[in-house]
């Protein structure tokens, strides 16, 4: 699905002062673009608050904030219930893993959860929670990969239904519109970590380690209980099983600094919702539509770096979290305005969901295809559609992930060819290194086009998205659209050269 390399295979470096100039013209477009979009902001200025759109903000910054993400609104005040708990849950810890065993810390790990589903969100939401993986456990756990698989996909649909607003389930539970999403959302992550434990146990390389009570533990541990990130199964029990480190102060002192920094990247975002609405006026396609091609850009931007600062903070917080349980969790997103790629996007993105889609989708299916290729195309079709499904079953989904689907396909074809001696030969035989470089981030920039335009319909839903198209393919002229291909033409280039930068950091 995602395992390619980069379309752009030389690392051989093009001057400093081009390479200066790449990322000057780059950073200069996403900042002209978020200004323009900025100027448009104005038509909220006077604008009738009718749906709760908008608090007063920070008075020292004098200004309206947007607070129409109901996402983010309600991550943050999760996180700031959760903080005298996972106080708790991590004290208790070190004392049962100093004084007890790995069982008593996994009955710790689920009673630390009841008591915070309890208080967070009744009795019987708390039972949802603890029934779930035991069902799911009942269902799957003496069955062959592609029953169990069957049944996981079809409790998918089965929590698809009951996400459905104001619905029976919502109205039997007699709970808030706001503890309905917490309860779908842990739902959701709940059956991520139920399949990882099923896959592994079916393949029974964690025969030892196959009860129930570490089951429950995994699936219910409270650091990411709601907001992810995905730690697999045989990660946990790697972690849990590891000898136990005292916190020392190197260690806390890590944490400290990284719970610092995710909290600046917080009041960044807060702060920045202060002057550019990005989440309000997506609500208001006719203001979007008017606008001009650079506040299109700025505002598909901004859509894509807010909802990175968003992962950054709750997944850094998080992955903190389990770093003082000595549990290795993923690290953060890398920034999207420095990626180019498809494959490097789904890989560094959430890269908890990209291991589990390599290896309980991916890989098998791959191996079990005789003709390679095939096996390639029909693991990676299968990968997006269960991303498909699990994040809900609309048409602004179906849109991306078929983007997706399609851009990974045209990057798989890119590199075959890549690799092929002839088409080696014809570029040593015609172009220098440096040039071949220039050719490759060429063809990827239309490809970061359809990259870009994918995620506006994940982000902003379809009418957004077909605003993006719209502009893009009829509205503008051709020498818009060559000015626009030739700035991600830059992206490409500034993408390249810090991957590079990077893989000569890791081998020193």
């Amino acid at each position: 699905m995602m395992k390619n390399n980069s379309l752009v295979t030389t690392h051989t470096h093009i001057s400093y002062y081009e390479s200066c100039f790449y990322f000057l013209v780059w950073s200069c477009a996403i900042i002209y673009s978020v200004y323009q979009f900025y100027l448009a902001n104005n038509y909220f200025d006077d604008y009738y608050d009718a749906y709760g759109d908008f608090d007063s903000g920070w008075i020292w910054v004098g200004k309206k904030r947007d607070i129409s993400d109901q996402e983010w609104l309600v991550w943050l005040t999760l996180v700031n219930r959760l903080i005298p708990y996972i106080f708790i849950h991590h004290f208790i810890s070190q004392i049962i893993k100093v004084h007890s065993n790995n069982m008593i810390l996994c009955y710790w790990y689920i009673v630390s959860s009841i008591i915070f589903l309890y208080h967070c969100l009744g009795t019987l939401s708390m039972l949802c929670a603890i029934l779930q993986p035991s069902f799911l456990h009942i269902l799957t756990h003496i069955c062959s990969k592609n029953t169990a698989w069957t049944i996981h996909i079809l409790y998918l649909f089965v929590i698809h239904i009951l996400k459905t607003p104001n619905g029976t389930f919502q109205s039997w539970l007699g709970i808030t519109d706001e503890k309905h999403y917490i309860l779908t959302l842990l739902m959701c992550w709940i059956h991520l970590r139920s399949i990882s434990h099923n896959m592994d146990s079916i393949d029974d390389q964690f025969s030892n380690s196959n009860n129930f009570i570490q089951k429950l533990a995994y699936c219910l541990y409270l650091p990411t209980l709601f907001l992810g990130p995905l730690i697999l199964y045989h990660e946990f029990v790697e972690s849990i099983n590891q000898p136990h480190e005292y916190w020392n102060y190197q260690r806390l002192l890590t944490f400290i600094l990284n719970l610092v920094r995710y909290m600046f990247w917080l009041y960044v975002t807060e702060l920045l919702l202060h002057f550019i609405y990005i989440n309000a006026i997506q609500y208001h396609s006719q203001v979007v539509q008017n606008l001009n091609s650079w506040a299109l850009y700025g505002l598909g931007y901004c859509m894509g770096q807010f909802f990175f600062n968003k992962y950054v903070v709750i997944y850094g917080t998080c992955s903190s979290l389990c770093y003082l349980d000595n549990i290795k969790a993923p690290s953060q997103p890398k920034c999207i305005a420095r990626i180019h790629l498809y494959s490097d996007m789904w890989k560094h993105f959430d890269r908890g969901l990209y291991k589990f889609l390599i290896r309980y989708i991916y890989v098998p299916i791959q191996k079990s295809q005789k003709y390679r290729y095939f096996g390639k195309l029909f693991a990676s079709f299968t990968c997006f559609t269960f991303v498909f499904i699990w994040h809900g079953i609309q048409m602004n989904i179906f849109i991306w992930t078929l983007l997706n689907f399609i851009g990974i396909i045209i990057e798989n074809i890119g590199v075959s060819i890549g690799k092929s001696k002839q088409y080696h030969k014809i570029l040593n035989m015609y172009l220098s290194s440096r040039n071949t470089k220039r050719l490759h981030c060429m063809l990827a920039s239309p490809l970061l086009a359809i990259s870009a335009i994918s995620n506006f319909y994940f982000l902003g839903g379809r009418e957004i998205g077909n605003i993006f198209i719209q502009n893009i393919l009829y509205d503008g002229s051709w020498k818009s659209l060559s000015i626009l291909l030739f700035f991600l033409y830059c992206c490409c280039h500034v993408s390249v050269d810090v991957k590079s930068w990077e893989l000569r950091h890791i081998r020193r």
